[in-house]
């Protein structure tokens, strides 16, 4: 355990100390000799009435940054617990986005009450006209514009106001006209060493890259790790500048993406569990994110007994078969695993697309065919080694050949279809892939061994 967790954990006994004796001012001096992060991880593992209790007792600007560190569906919770004139303190000291944000997941009427207690309302509804998994959902309107005809001496005396006013400015700004539209990107360290007459015009680079309010987020991800940036402009439909998206945003949205894709890829429903951390998840909620995935699976499952069951005269007679089942069908979901990880780091990464399918299918399928003959021989030698039939020993080494061939390519063809179809191919390509290739590697197996078996 490292030594920040020890922290951690030894603020968190001490703070719950603290209010359990009745002295919630000396449980938010103790919180807050920590790191916000920190204080997050402290403040999850308190009962709701305690976290209300120190949100009541912490001052305005130390609760707006602590609940910027929590999910949005925790901040939620918490904050409705809270009256609506200390919130919208709590709200005005927050950034707009994450202010945004958490009025998203409040009630509609709680958010008009909200919006007209708030002093900054204004720098918070634009931002609600615009879904969370979009640019706008991401970007906030606290930005730096520069004016294209200003020079660089007035410009540089504006941004000291704006370092006054604890206003952070990137290390790229960009430039505007007279109407706000979008027209070009200066480097600081460029308008730092130009002379002091010199208009932003003229030092500015007019191939800026920009993304649309309505992008999604994933897109504006996607964009951002190309092109390396650090942030990124968002547009209206008139190329006006509205808003800016940090890097620190966007690593958010790959966190919350992955984690949604590890949950789909085991079969769970991730809508109700993704912005709650283990221990705050209800059992009710748990329940309902499993229970409809393993039901299809249970009904997908039962063609694997329909299977055995149509094939149950020739076990009856090689018996033998039924102890490589778990062997055969194992492989074929474990070889299905790989691919389907492999193409689906393809598809995010953008490094293969529905249209490559064939060429994809290609690759996958000679890899296919080494893997499946290289396993095929080690089967074939281990069952003779068991002292197996030369012909059940064929068996089997032909279907693992059959199996792995087969197994990769539903596995590519699955996530490229998937895909092409608008479907997030981690919703079919985990469990129930697997399903699928269990079922019909059974089919081959058994007609397989009808083929090659004597007297079968």
């Amino acid at each position: 355990m490292t030594s920040v967790t020890q922290d951690v954990l030894h603020v968190y006994e001490a703070v719950h100390q603290a209010l359990e004796a009745g002295q919630p001012e000396q449980a938010v001096a103790l919180l807050e000799r920590l790191h916000p992060a920190d204080q997050a991880e402290v403040f999850r593992r308190l009962p709701s009435r305690d976290q209300v209790l120190l949100l009541r007792t912490m001052d305005v600007e130390s609760a707006a940054e602590l609940l910027e560190e929590l999910h949005e569906q925790e901040a939620a919770e918490v904050a409705d617990d809270l009256s609506p004139e200390r919130l919208a303190d709590i709200l005005d000291e927050m950034d707009p986005e994450d202010a945004a944000d958490l009025l998203g997941d409040l009630p509609q009427d709680l958010v008009q009450e909200l919006l007209e207690e708030m002093e900054e309302a204004e720098d918070v509804e634009p931002l609600l006209q615009y879904p969370d998994d979009t640019a706008g959902g991401l970007m906030t309107t606290e930005y730096v514009a520069l004016h294209q005809e200003a020079t660089v001496r007035e410009t540089i005396a504006a941004l000291r106001a704006f370092v006054a006013e604890e206003i952070e400015i990137p290390y790229y700004l960009f430039v505007v006209d007279e109407q706000n539209h979008l027209v070009g990107v200066v480097d600081i360290r460029d308008l730092i060493t130009a002379m002091p007459q010199v208009r932003i015009r003229d030092i500015m680079d007019p191939n800026v890259i920009s993304v649309h309010v309505l992008t999604d987020q994933e897109e504006v991800a996607h964009i951002m790790k190309k092109y390396e940036l650090a942030v990124l402009p968002v547009v209206d439909d008139e190329k006006r500048l509205v808003g800016i998206i940090s890097y620190e945003d966007v690593l958010h949205v790959l966190s919350e993406e992955a984690v949604e894709d590890i949950l789909h890829l085991g079969a769970v429903e991730s809508a109700p569990l993704l912005e709650k951390p283990y221990w705050r998840q209800r059992l009710g909620e748990v329940v309902r994110s499993r229970l409809p995935w393993l039901l299809l699976l249970f009904v997908a499952a039962t063609f694997t007994s329909t299977v055995i069951g149509y094939f149950e005269s020739l076990l009856a007679r090689v018996i033998v078969l039924s102890r490589f089942i778990p062997l055969l069908i194992g492989t074929g979901g474990n070889v299905g695993g790989q691919t389907v990880a492999t193409l689906i780091r393809a598809l995010v990464l953008r490094e293969v697309t529905p249209r490559d399918v064939l060429r994809v299918w290609l690759r996958e399928v000679r890899i296919a065919a080494l893997l499946g003959v290289a396993l095929g021989s080690v089967a074939l030698v281990g069952t003779l080694l068991w002292g197996m039939d030369y012909h059940v020993s064929l068996t089997v080494a032909f279907t693992m050949t059959a199996i792995v061939l087969w197994a990769s390519s539903v596995a590519t063809f699955v996530p490229l279809a998937a895909t092409a179809l608008n479907i997030d191919p981690t919703h079919v390509s985990g469990p129930l892939m697997s399903t699928l290739i269990d079922v019909t590697g059974l089919l081959i197996y058994f007609l397989v061994a009808q083929a090659i078996i004597p007297q079968l």
